[in-house]
């Protein structure tokens, strides 16, 4: 198990989780995160980095635990706006979280925050994140495109993004 979050069994449920924007200080959780999450990880500098050019992170916390070793981060979004465009760079959910709606709720919740103003919603996933893949489009999501070789793989070989939009 993944000491950054609870385990699903004896934790917080889903409706537990509270939704707020990451501050500097989240940056290690959120790299704690993203190291359970991802292959390719960001580091806790990325997200100040990110946080300093004005980038909003988005997280879903689970109450505060005892436990100093655990974070109370299960979920985190971070996006970008590019005048009427929005972009998602980052979304990473704790392995213990996935599977249970988190990411969902997560993004529809990001995408309540956008202002009335953004006339589109930008990312790229992973050609083989089936999961990410199928959340992106029940969320209503089209596929437009695709970059070859995008991704590092951990074989060291690489592998296509798909560039997906929403239209708001």
């Amino acid at each position: 198990m993944n000491s950054s979050s609870f385990p699903p069994s004896s934790g917080p449920r889903v409706a537990d989780l509270t939704f707020v924007r990451a501050e500097e200080g989240d940056c290690d959780a959120l790299a704690l995160l993203a190291r359970g999450a991802h292959s390719h990880p960001w580091s806790a500098q990325q997200y100040r980095d990110s946080l300093g050019s004005g980038h909003r992170c988005w997280v879903l916390r689970a109450p505060e635990v005892e436990d100093e070793r655990r974070s109370s981060l299960v979920a985190c979004c971070v996006t970008s706006r590019l005048f009427d465009e929005i972009e998602v760079l980052d979304v990473a959910v704790a392995p213990e979280w996935q599977n249970r709606g988190v990411g969902t709720q997560l993004l529809q919740r990001v995408l309540a925050q956008c202002p009335d103003d953004i006339a589109r919603v930008l990312l790229e996933v992973r050609a083989s994140n089936r999961s990410a893949r199928a959340l992106y489009h029940k969320l209503g999501f089209s596929e437009d495109g695709r970059r070859k070789n995008y991704y590092p793989k951990s074989d060291g070989t690489r592998e296509d993004a798909l560039l997906m939009s929403l239209i708001l």
